[in-house]
């Protein structure tokens, strides 16, 4: 279907002028405010909006108090949001816009629209690490960051009642790839056919509704993420993970709690894939949420290099 990823995330959010603040020290740039809300964006223009709760505008909540109410996908062409309007409304009503977008529910409540993207393309400067034996950077010191700009929208994570009925829906409606999976539990699914480990993570959780969990940001490097981190903490905003690197997805992250509802997550250097990609079977467990983790309680436990080995 020629989904490329995530364009923007709707958030409606009980306490407006609390969460403006925190969408600013994250690092996002403002578009638009006022008291219905605002728009920020990242540097490729992906966006979050957020909107008053109880606004008429939004799709009903999939859960109590502030979350995620729609998420807006992006395709290549217009040709292809008109296949996945054929697609969607042989069993649901959609809500057509003038430019050819178009927005309905997924099969588990969720608010979803599509629109042809207007990304940019990011041309960011090489990075440089010296390395033993390979000293790329001389006579200049590395980038320092003071805080964080988020780069572009990553993925976004759900607690579902049963992932199955998530998967078979962004699978076999909209083709999505599952990347990774936890066996009976859980799947991690990727939009295009090259691109992000994954831009949408379910996983079975003991509810009978979805829950919003987080959000995620690509930044520059994990100097960026550890100067984000540093920058939100200063802030006063509250760490809830992190910092840390994912075994599954390789991503260096931390993250923080959110006025939105959940949590955001600052992310960098996650794997890349196509469809070559193997996809990969794990086991839950605490062990497999990280490489290594710092600030995590007793919650996470990562593991040691001895410990893989076993």
């Amino acid at each position: 279907m020629s989904i490329i990823g995530i364009e923007a995330v709707t958030f409606g959010v009980k306490n407006i002028a609390k969460s403006k603040k925190f969408l600013t020290d994250w690092g996002l740039k403002v578009q638009k405010t006022g008291a219905y809300g605002a728009d920020y964006a990242c540097v490729d223009g992906s966006e979050v909006k957020i909107r008053a709760f109880d606004s008429r505008s939004l799709p009903s909540p999939i859960q109590a108090g502030s979350t995620v109410r729609e998420v807006t996908w992006g395709v290549e062409k217009k040709k292809d949001l008109k296949n996945l309007a054929q697609e969607l409304s042989r069993d649901r009503k959609l809500k057509i816009f003038e430019d050819g977008s178009f927005s309905t529910l997924d099969d588990i409540g969720l608010g979803i629209k599509f629109c042809v993207s207007k990304l940019r393309n990011l041309k960011p400067k090489p990075l440089q690490y010296n390395v033993p034996g390979g000293n790329v950077r001389v006579d200049k010191p590395a980038t320092y960051y003071d805080r964080a700009t988020p780069q572009t929208l990553s993925h976004i994570v759900l607690g579902v009642p049963d992932f199955k009925i998530v998967e078979s829906f962004y699978g076999e409606r909209l083709g999505f790839r599952a990347t990774d999976r936890y066996t009976r539990r859980g799947v991690f699914l990727r939009a295009g056919k090259y691109g992000n480990h994954h831009n949408l993570f379910v996983m079975n959780i003991d509810a009978r509704k979805p829950k919003f969990n987080h959000l995620a940001f690509k930044v520059r490097d994990i100097h960026e993420v550890i100067g984000g981190g540093q920058f939100l903490t200063k802030r006063g905003w509250r760490s809830q993970v992190g910092p840390g690197r994912h075994y599954i997805s390789s991503a260096c992250f931390w993250y923080f709690e959110s006025p939105l509802g959940g949590a955001l997550e600052y992310c960098a250097d996650e794997d890349i894939v196509t469809d070559k990609w193997q996809t990969r079977e794990f086991e839950v467990g605490p062990d497999l949420f990280s490489e290594w983790t710092f600030n995590a309680g007793s919650t996470f436990n990562a593991p040691t290099a001895a410990s893989r080995a076993k």
